[in-house]
């Protein structure tokens, strides 16, 4: 599985996302990892027009055509970033679920799960991933084997 580039799925709404995407971000380059943040390309102001929301809404699906993987952080349920994983997944694009702060016994989505190579529960579960993939040339296959719900 290819690690070319990487599309950030995640949303950046309060200090706690912002802090988790500015570390995945941060692990990416530490790997030497190539990535697309929309956050870094164009933020949609909640005022905006139509012809705005539609260029940001467009360059974004460019970039997921153009991602070979993607990390999606499933914090508070972005509804954005879910539409930006469920569409990477049409794309059979592999997809690593970063969900930090996921208690030991809790339940993951049964969607998110079977459409993943790994979940991510920590910076370090990532770093560790993104480590053994680069060592190995490919993003590894780790199916979740947690609770589902």
């Amino acid at each position: 599985i290819e690690m070319k580039k990487c599309y950030i799925a995640s949303g950046w709404f309060s200090p706690e996302w912002l802090r988790e995407v500015e570390d995945i971000k941060e692990t990416l380059e530490k790997h030497s990892l190539d990535y697309f943040s929309p956050k870094d390309f164009a933020i949609c102001p909640e005022d905006a027009g139509l012809n705005f929301q539609d260029q940001v809404f467009d360059g974004n699906i460019k970039e997921l055509h153009n991602s070979d993987w993607m990390i999606c952080n499933t914090r508070a349920k972005d509804m954005g970033s879910i539409f930006e994983a469920g569409f990477m997944h049409s794309l059979s694009s592999p997809i690593v679920y970063f969900c930090a702060g996921l208690p030991a016994g809790a339940k993951f989505n049964l969607m998110l799960s079977r459409s993943s190579v790994k979940v991510c529960t920590s910076i370090e579960e990532l770093d560790d991933y993104l480590s053994r993939s680069v060592d190995a040339g490919e993003l590894l296959y780790e199916p979740y084997e947690g609770s589902i719900e």
